[in-house]
């Protein structure tokens, strides 16, 4: 004996129900598969191997300055500076710009040697391919400033040139 139509609807209205929960698991489940291949492809194409500067980022790049100037970490010196790289001093006459390799063996001389001051830094100018950041020593009696030119390279951002400017 066949059921009562009232209970075929309900019947065929719980088999439509479970179809779709069941086609909804499947897509979360996948979703959840692509969101986890997604997450560990990702990190690792931003996992850095040999611990180096990433210098793809231009923050990176500044951090990494003021941490080898101001602070003595000298771990990356040798990717941070282009190759022609100077420092020049501005208000002291007839002094020569430092060049690339006399500054990071400054910096390396200076190793482990800490400025006791506060320090700061803002974007003057931020580009694709050059930015201008604005970094500030207080040293409290005076100020230096530093003017940091970095540029895109082939193989990362790089600095450029340093303008340095004592404030009182």
């Amino acid at each position: 004996m066949p059921l009562p139509l009232k209970y075929q609807i309900r019947n065929n209205i719980n088999i439509k129900h479970l179809t779709i929960k069941n086609k909804d698991m499947k897509n979360l489940t996948k979703t959840i598969a692509l969101a986890c291949v997604l997450f560990v492809s990702s990190v690792n194409v931003f996992a850095s191997t040999d611990k180096g500067l990433n210098n793809a980022i231009v923050d990176n790049v500044v951090d990494a300055y003021i941490n080898s100037t101001v602070y003595g970490e000298t771990a990356y010196v040798n990717e941070l500076f282009s190759n022609n790289f100077n420092q020049k001093f501005n208000g002291v006459s007839k002094q020569k710009a430092i060049q690339k390799n006399a500054y990071i063996q400054f910096l390396k001389q200076n190793k482990g040697v800490k400025y006791n001051c506060e320090t700061s830094f803002e974007w003057v100018e931020k580009g694709k391919d050059y930015s201008l950041a604005k970094v500030t020593l207080d040293f409290g009696a005076f100020k230096r400033i530093d003017y940091v030119s970095v540029s895109m390279q082939q193989d990362g951002w790089k600095i450029d040139e340093v303008n340095s400017v004592y404030n009182k």
